[in-house]
């Protein structure tokens, strides 16, 4: 055994320092350095092992290893071991690297601890090596990861189409990619330039800048994560120019980082503009649905009424309680009036399209909004030829012009600009506005169809582009919560869309606004003949009626008002409980049913079923909701009434299907 080898472990067995030094070594080799004289070192086994070699080809000498040590390394060392000698406080510790037998580098932390004698002078040196070769092979392997995925990084930063910003504490753009530059419109690379002042976010609804504490750059430098939140942003006061953008944002965490916050904006203004366009269409889609069933109770309650009415008119009443009747009857007509406007507003039902001369119309409707205009608008009527006429619903025509005279006179009051309305007329002879029209409404109107066009435009305040883009939106105003619903253009934008027509809107701040509507026409006016009037008996003659109606108080009413015809009726409150008595036999001679029931069984179903059993005897469907498709119909063979219908024409109609029974089984 070596005496330096026997001298250390007498050492070990008597110096806790040595032992403790060892112990947090985590050694992988050991050597022990004779320094008084320094021919002498002693190698550890593992100290050879480490690098490849056989220890027992090796000597024990210092020389041994300084053909395998890096020469700049073996420099370090050999400082380090100086400054260790003369100062115990400075530390004997480097990493240093050493040849591999096989040739590789191996990487070696290298510390010593100088064992002195009594006056402090150093007469030993224990080493011990730690290989950090895979530590330092790693980490410059993750190095050269990091510079890969930083290179990405930068391609993907550059590259890619959303514009990203990155903000320190004070607002600056620290960095940003090609978008972003474009995005605000500067040309320029530099980093570390304020946020600019002209970028402005806007309330959609008024183009006012939004408050601070709503501003989206704000939020995010306050530590707000946005997740996709559309703006629309403008550069100066050019609102014209506003884009809608999608914001993104998250803080960054970090001490050491310049950038506090990473913004990433889209523009998405088409998308946006799409969006908004369908939610408009799900939103009429919506209040048609809500109209509907509003449409379909109040429509039950008004047949109630008027069935109710009607009988009592045919008894004996003093000629007050007479003339009341027949303002309340008078008045349920008025109401269901109203609510086929409100269902072809949504859509719900067909509108009821005439002919109507448009100079006369004009005139009518200024007898009519007269009186809702103040004395200081002027109100002008323009009609370019008397033959212009008009082809759409009359009641729902009078309701839009007025809608839009109203718009016109509630803008000019609030706003104290302007004191004219004009409403005009002409024939539409431009190819550009024609075409369109023509291929909207491809197999619907003759190829040749001509249109006139109706504008109603004031020398008001005018509208802002993003007011003008948004005023047919439902429930969309600029009128106080309290005086306007949102509902009003977006009306006329439904009627004429369902009319075969367009609208145009025209208007610039401080320039008036001008309302287009065009509408389909003929040359000549084909006014329809008004209804014939006077009493009309009723024809029952014993026959026997099968009743449906799920409302008890309607079906009660309908049942006497019908025996009050001259007819037999059974009554019952379901789809099934019909088609049970049809099952089992019942003799009748035609069904009279509502459309929605509950159970299973409605008023389509039934019909089918009759049709399948008993095709010989006729069907009425009535209705409060006129929102069945065409080709749900189609497939019925059945007589569609409208609910409130009035007696007499269900009367008629009743006696009409009657006799076509009659005259196919004779």
């Amino acid at each position: 055994m070596h005496y330096l080898q026997r001298e250390l472990q007498e050492k070990l067995k008597n110096d806790s320092e040595i032992w403790t030094f060892l112990q947090q070594s985590c050694l992988d080799g050991i050597w022990y350095w004779d320094l008084e004289d320094p021919e002498h070192e002693w190698l550890s086994p593992e100290f050879w092992q480490l690098f490849g070699y056989d220890p027992e080809t090796k000597s024990h000498t210092p020389e041994s290893w300084f053909d395998i040590i890096d020469p700049d390394d073996k420099q370090l060392a050999l400082e380090n071991f100086e400054k260790h000698l003369a100062d115990p406080n400075h530390p004997y510790d480097q990493v240093v690297r050493y040849r591999h037998a096989d040739g590789s580098t191996v990487w070696i932390r290298c510390r010593g601890l100088a064992l002195r004698d009594a006056e402090g002078r150093g007469i030993r040196m224990l080493g011990a090596h730690t290989d950090l070769t895979n530590f330092v092979r790693e980490n410059d392997r993750r190095g050269k990861e990091t510079a890969r995925l930083a290179a990405r990084l930068s391609a993907v930063f550059n590259t890619a189409h959303s514009a990203i910003f990155g903000l320190d504490r004070a607002r600056n753009i620290v960095t940003r990619n090609p978008p972003a530059r474009d995005l605000l419109g500067h040309a320029d690379d530099d980093a570390n330039v304020p946020w600019p002042s002209t970028v402005h976010f806007l309330d959609s609804a008024d183009l006012k800048p939004l408050d601070a504490s709503n501003d989206p750059i704000n939020r995010a430098l306050a530590g707000a994560r946005l997740g996709g939140e559309v703006h629309l942003m403008t550069l100066g006061d050019d609102t014209e120019r506003a884009r809608y953008v999608r914001i993104s944002s998250a803080p960054v965490d970090g001490a050491d980082s310049d950038i506090h916050t990473v913004i990433v904006m889209d523009d998405v203004s088409e998308q946006e503009k799409n969006r908004q366009q369908i939610e408009r269409q799900s939103r009429l889609d919506a209040l048609g649905q809500l109209t509907g069933g509003i449409a379909h109770d109040f429509n039950n309650l008004l047949s109630t009424i008027m069935y109710a009415n009607s009988m009592l008119l045919e008894e004996q009443q003093s000629e007050h309680s007479a003339r009341l009747l027949k303002e309340t009857q008078k008045t349920i007509l008025r109401g269901r009036d109203l609510v086929d406007r409100l269902l072809a507003f949504a859509k719900q039902k067909p509108q009821s399209p005439k002919y109507r001369n448009v100079g006369v119309l004009l005139e009518e409707f200024f007898k009519l909004a007269k009186p809702t205009i103040e004395e200081q608008i002027n109100v002008d009527i323009h009609v370019d030829g008397p033959e212009l006429s008009v082809l759409c619903d009359q009641h729902m025509l009078d309701n839009v012009l007025l809608n839009l005279v109203l718009n016109s006179r509630d803008a000019i009051t609030r706003s104290n600009e302007g004191n004219k309305i004009t409403l005009s007329a002409s024939e539409v002879t431009d190819e550009a506005e024609l075409a369109p029209l023509r291929n909207a409404n491809l197999g619907a109107m003759r190829a040749d169809q001509r249109y006139v066009k109706l504008q109603v435009s004031d020398n008001g305040p005018g509208m802002a582009p993003e007011v003008r883009r948004r005023a047919t939106d439902p429930f969309f105003s600029t009128k106080s919560s309290n005086s306007g619903t949102g509902l009003g253009l977006s009306m006329v934008f439904g009627f004429v869309q369902q009319s075969g027509g367009s609208m145009r809107i025209t208007s610039e701040p401080g320039e008036g606004t001008q309302v287009s509507l065009i509408l389909p026409m003929e040359q000549q006016s084909r006014e329809e003949p008004a209804a014939p009037t006077g009493e009309v008996g009723y024809s029952g003659r014993g026959e026997t009626v099968l009743l449906a109606e799920d409302e008890q108080v309607l079906l009660l009413m309908m049942k006497e008002q019908l025996e009050s015809m001259g007819y037999v009726v059974v009554a019952v409150g379901t789809g099934v409980a019909a088609w049970q008595l049809i099952e089992s036999g019942l003799e009748f001679d035609i069904l009279v049913s509502d459309v929605v029931m509950p159970g299973g069984v409605g008023g389509f179903e039934l019909v089918r079923r009759l049709a399948d059993t008993h095709p010989q005897i006729p069907a009425v469907l009535l209705s409060g909701y006129a929102g069945y498709s065409a080709e749900r119909r189609d497939d019925v063979d059945a007589t569609h009434l409208a609910k409130p219908c009035p007696p007499e024409t269900l009367d008629a109609t009743l006696r009409q299907l009657l006799d076509k029974a009659a005259n196919r089984q004779g």
